[in-house]
């Protein structure tokens, strides 16, 4: 395995910004995984695993200890009966072409989660969630490399401890595993997910074919979230998590708005609340958006303006410290106006 010095990471994520990894090696198996982990070991480094980039921040230092990019390959079906199929998937494929690949053979269950950046490991990592669809919900087990016995071993959905995008992967026992593969149990039978606001104005009536839902959930994508491929418009998906609250202290904000704001931004409040297994979810855009942050700057950096969850790469030439000093003077001032103190979603590396 070639394990390279000082390779820029910003060409390895959906930001686009990034200074150098003190080395950097891709694997592609379990035996590249040992090689990676023994040299890491052995240098007593500092190990990072990278899939698609596309929920990271790297700071403009980089990242002084070892970069194992994961990059192996293959979709599998395990098995299949009248109703239900088992999809294996390797965490190094492409996300949003497994999900085209599950559409086109009316597997449901993928479709909401269409048009997310990054690679499948992360989907496991972050346990994605969009438009009232969560990973959690297709993921059977997860095969991983364990660095600490240098094993390979199966883990269950109820192994993982899913939680609002959480997981054992970046919680409790981040950095111990590197994900190999993850099977999906997809339905054939039509299951459409369509409680999500966004999506009942597209079927209002309710059904739709599996690929009509898929475009939908990309239009509505294109319009709210630029795509980190396309020129000048880097980003890592949402910035900011979506407020959890219980009954009290969503009561408790929404006093705070009708006396610190208005009546009626505290009714838009009402009706802008959203239950995702049974916990009330408040929109972080909402709560960015009448504080009047929709169209904030710092250097290259931005906030998107038709979805303000996000922070753009707006010049191409962004730094992270551009994008850091945004996001933070955005948190300070929804806190400072609402009394909510808004979570970062992205990991921050090398910071």
């Amino acid at each position: 395995m070639n394990i390279l010095k000082d390779v820029i990471l910003a060409p390895y994520t959906t930001f686009k910004i990034g200074g150098p990894a003190r080395y950097f090696c891709v694997v592609h198996d379990q035996f590249d995984a040992l090689e990676a982990f023994e040299f890491a070991e052995k240098h007593r480094l500092q190990t990072f695993v990278l899939g698609g980039g596309s929920n990271l921040l790297v700071s403009d230092e980089g990242f002084n200890g070892m970069v194992i990019k994961v990059e192996d390959k293959g979709i599998e079906i395990l098995s299949q009966d009248d109703n239900q199929v088992l999809l294996k998937v390797a965490s190094g494929e492409v996300w949003d072409k497994v999900v085209e690949f599950a559409v086109k053979n009316i597997w449901w269950g993928m479709e909401n989660l269409s048009h997310i950046p990054g690679s499948t490991g992360a989907i496991a990592v972050q346990n994605v969630g969009a438009y009232g669809q969560e990973a959690k919900n297709i993921i059977e087990s997860v095969v991983v490399f364990n660095r600490e016995t240098h094993e390979i071993q199966n883990l269950s959905s109820n192994d993982c401890k899913f939680g609002y995008r959480s997981s054992i992967f970046n919680t409790a026992q981040k950095g111990k595993y590197i994900i190999f593969y993850i099977t999906f149990k997809l339905s054939k039978t039509a299951r459409p997910i369509l409680n999500y606001r966004d999506l009942k104005l597209q079927f209002p009536e309710g059904g739709g074919q599996l690929n009509e839902i898929r475009q939908a959930v990309v239009k509505i994508r294109d319009i709210k979230f630029p795509f980190p491929t396309e020129a000048k418009k880097g980003n890592a998906g949402s910035f900011f998590k979506n407020p959890i609250l219980a009954q009290s202290e969503f009561n408790e904000l929404k006093a705070r708005l009708q006396s610190g704001f208005n009546k009626e931004v505290a009714d838009v409040l009402e009706k802008k609340k959203f239950t995702d297994n049974a916990q009330l979810k408040i929109p972080a855009a909402f709560l960015i958006d009448i504080c009047g942050l929709k169209d904030l700057e710092k250097g290259g950096a931005a906030i998107n303006h038709n979805q303000p969850l996000v922070i753009i790469n707006k010049t191409g030439a962004a730094t992270a410290k551009d994008v850091l000093d945004l996001a933070n003077r955005v948190k300070s001032a929804v806190q400072n106006k609402t009394g909510i103190e808004l979570q970062f979603e992205p990991e921050l590396i090398g910071f």
